[in-house]
């Protein structure tokens, strides 16, 4: 026991193992707290979908970007720690590499997956021709159809998104409404929101702790922004009128910018049909919670980087196992 009480106030004195691990298990976690002290004003800012996209996206990975920070620091800095030259060293330096690794094994299956159901999408489409080619190259974005009764209009990939059209939708959808629903993927796509979405869920993924809302939040502002990014070029009852005909149910298609649930249809239909002046959004607030964030991200990674910077020696006589 007083050798194991020795070691442990070592490594803990020196910043590397036991430390590292407090910081890999404590700091995302507080990170996390602090992020829902105010998750619930990003929540309500659906007026300003613009920047409620990033903030949320921003506000649910920061635990996770924070992660992936401390797993490297503590590998960095355990690799060579003198604390490692005792059995406690080596067992505890084992934990963390398989911890680590058990959180990225479990995110890179899931996001494998999901981009596994997206390209089997893409493959099992053909490249467009006819009303849907010249539609597509008006509205200057890739598109490829797929014959199925049901009706689909998603982006689909992750570094060159393109838009499939299922042969129903096409067959469903008047040239309007097909312009209008290509409109929105474009905006989707020149948003960049199939990455954003796709590093979303891998650093979501990486920490079981309760992010669901801020993902929402997110998918649904998105949703309201490629909207906003549509309306620039289309009516906007064509664009509702395409939303009411795919609001209807069809197969989910993971890692897509498809349409996401009921209350998001609503909220898009509510914006697009009524006639009220937009809220006003408040610059103060944008600001506020921006500078929130980064300074949860900074706080999160300063722990991490004194380590790196400023190491200090482990003070253990590994061959004795006494403090020097």
């Amino acid at each position: 026991m007083p050798d194991a009480w020795a070691f442990l106030v070592a490594c803990w004195t020196s910043g590397t193992l036991v430390r590292s691990v407090c910081a890999v298990v404590l700091i995302p976690t507080a990170a996390w707290l602090a992020i829902r002290l105010f998750s619930k004003i990003i929540v309500r800012s659906a007026h300003d979908p613009g920047w409620q996209a990033p903030l949320a996206a921003a506000a649910a990975s920061i635990p996770g970007l924070l992660l992936v920070v401390l797993a490297a620091a503590a590998l960095i800095a355990g690799a060579d720690a003198s604390c490692r030259a005792t059995w406690s060293g080596q067992v505890l330096f084992a934990l963390i590499v398989s911890v680590i690794a058990l959180a990225f094994i479990r995110a890179t299956i899931l996001a494998l997956k999901r981009m596994s159901e997206a390209r089997a999408l893409i493959q099992a489409s053909l490249p467009a021709v006819g009303r849907l080619a010249q539609i597509a190259g008006q509205t200057q974005i890739a598109a490829r159809l797929m014959q199925d009764t049901s009706l689909v209009c998603v982006l689909a990939g992750t570094w060159r998104p393109l838009v499939v059209v299922s042969s129903g939708a096409l067959d469903c959808l008047s040239d309007a409404e097909l312009s209008a629903a290509l409109h929105h993927e474009r905006g989707h796509a020149r948003r960049g929101d199939q990455l954003i979405a796709f590093l979303l869920t891998f650093l979501v993924d990486l920490l079981p702790l309760p992010a669901a809302d801020l993902v929402r939040t997110y998918r649904r502002a998105r949703e309201l922004a490629a909207d906003r990014h549509a309306l620039q070029s289309v009516d906007a009852h064509d664009l509702a009128s395409a939303l009411l005909r795919f609001a209807k149910p069809t197969r989910f298609v993971a890692a897509t910018a498809a349409f996401d649930g009921e209350a998001t249809v609503v909220a898009r239909l509510d914006v697009l049909l009524r006639d009220e002046t937009p809220k006003p959004v408040s610059v103060l607030q944008r600001g506020a919670l921006a500078l929130s964030l980064v300074a949860i991200l900074l706080l999160g990674v300063a722990p991490a980087a004194a380590t790196l910077v400023y190491p200090l020696p482990c003070t253990m006589d590994s061959g004795s196992m006494k403090m020097v």
